[in-house]
């Protein structure tokens, strides 16, 4: 059934970042990625990503490579996305961030609210709605933890490019925009009506969508599938048919634990599920990582393809580039131990 979209009386803009916690690794440029990620290193000299010596260099090369790993999906899009990079990051509790900005005006509910990363690949450059400003940034903890750009691991060292591959995956809109509460991040009352990312039409829970038709969310529905704990029975699910035939026919289970985890709930696939037993293997966009230090999971499953076109990125393809494999394939892939991705 079709709805009309319902008009607001006056124009939302949002200007803000979806983020979540964080995964890194290396690859050569693909050979011929149209998508290009351009990273703005604006870190001063000596410090994070601008480090003194190779140190520095071999930093920058680790978070390019993971670019044109994730760009060679994108063979069939013309955009150049500007990030800028930050990696003086502190804290005790995160590895690695990024995200996109959200800087376009939204002038009616439903679906409509595009990162500005997603809105340049599917428009092209032409379509930037801030061309003054960065796409999107990254965010980058070298203080609280040691990093390996490429895989000569010594111990204690985390996996650059796989952090940095699954949090520029969020910058291209792999995240949910529902608040714990069931806002959207707009005025509007919660359980009304709204705008919401293209993730979101697909949240559901065991008996289907929590956003009707007239995009306003169940609230007591969302509310317990939140926290409904391990998929994929009481939690949270992604229901889009590119990712449920990728899953065997069946909806993809989110991370959704008993406590609610911001940056994290609903915004990953379930770790719980996905956790390398009984056939279940391990993701990408798990909200842990696989390791808890060293080569850590370097290849975007079917199921997140099938996730990237149901937000879409139709022509998306189903493996990347050959030429930015190769890094990827020499370094091996499966290293089933866990790791977080916020510390």
């Amino acid at each position: 059934m079709c709805h009309k979209k319902a008009v607001v009386s006056k124009l939302r803009k949002r200007l803000f970042m979806l983020i979540a916690a964080g995964f890194l690794m290396n690859t050569p440029e693909p050979a011929q990625a149209e998508v290009i990620f351009d990273f703005n290193f604006t870190d001063a000299l000596g410090v994070g990503f601008n480090a003194n010596g190779q140190t520095g260099s071999d930093r920058r090369q680790g978070l390019t490579n993971a670019g044109n790993y994730l760009a060679g999906f994108f063979k069939n899009y013309t955009a150049t996305i500007n990030m800028d990079v930050n990696g003086s990051e502190t804290g005790p509790n995160t590895l690695a961030s990024a995200g996109s900005n959200f800087s376009a005006s939204v002038a009616t509910n439903g679906f409509v609210s595009s990162g500005d990363v997603r809105t340049k690949i599917l428009g092209g450059d032409a379509a930037d709605p801030s061309p003054a400003l960065a796409d999107g940034t990254v965010n980058w903890n070298f203080a609280n933890f040691q990093w390996e750009p490429f895989d000569d691991f010594q111990p204690g060292e985390l996996d650059l490019f796989s952090t940095a591959v699954h949090e520029l995956l969020h910058a291209v809109g792999f995240a949910s925009s529902i608040g714990q509460d069931g806002s959207s991040g707009f005025s509007d009352p919660i359980g009304a009506p709204t705008a919401w990312t293209t993730f979101d039409q697909f949240v559901a829970d065991s008996t289907g969508a929590l956003i009707d038709g007239t995009f306003a969310l169940d609230t007591a529905r969302w509310n317990a599938a939140s926290v409904g704990g391990a998929g994929p029975v009481d939690g949270l699910l992604f229901n889009g048919p590119n990712a449920v035939l990728a899953n065997g026919g069946n909806p993809v289970p989110l991370y959704s634990p008993a406590t609610w985890l911001g940056g994290s709930s609903g915004s990953h696939l379930d770790t719980d599920f996905f956790n390398g037993t009984n056939g279940n293997a391990l993701k990408m966009m798990n909200h842990e990582g696989a390791v808890a230090s060293g080569l850590d999971t370097r290849v975007i499953s079917a199921i997140e393809v099938g996730i990237l076109r149901d937000i879409g990125y139709t022509n998306i393809s189903a493996v990347p580039e050959p030429g930015s494999l190769a890094f990827v394939l020499a370094s091996g892939v499966a290293v089933f131990v866990r790791r977080r991705r916020k510390a």
